[in-house]
């Protein structure tokens, strides 16, 4: 494939350039962002970052690729502990093509089936144990 037609096929495709993961309740605000090389922690305002390798990018833009980020805001959560702050409150913003794409919100730990293989992976990168 010459230089002119990568670059072509490369256009074609859309562009993950950031992942975010928010998780809420009274007195918690976690947000953990995830670009290439790098993820952002900010815990209630403390921010901590970390080196991601580039396998751990890939595997993680690969799954939002897959994402229909058109529809993402309508997912529907399979629990409602959110509501009585039985559990954090959690979105996943997808940062595609200059546009913001933001989930509807889910129980931590139990999201929509269509975000559960981008959310385990994310949770696997942000070494974070989650109880059910």
């Amino acid at each position: 494939m010459s230089c002119t037609t990568k670059n072509s096929v490369e256009k074609s495709r859309s562009q993950i350039s950031k992942i975010s993961l928010t998780e809420r309740t009274r007195g918690t605000n976690r947000i953990f962002t995830i670009e290439n090389g790098k993820l952002e922690n900010s815990t209630n305002g403390n921010i901590t970052s970390k080196q991601l390798t580039e396998n751990d990018w890939l595997k993680i833009s690969t799954l939002a690729e897959k994402i229909d980020t058109e529809n993402i805001s309508k997912l529907i959560a399979p629990s409602t502990n959110r509501y009585s702050d039985a559990a954090l409150a959690s979105t996943v913003i997808i940062y595609k093509d200059g546009n913001e794409y933001q989930s509807s919100g889910f129980d931590s730990g139990n999201p929509p089936a269509e975000l559960k293989d981008l959310y385990t992976e994310i949770q696997r990168v942000i070494e974070t144990k989650k109880s059910r």
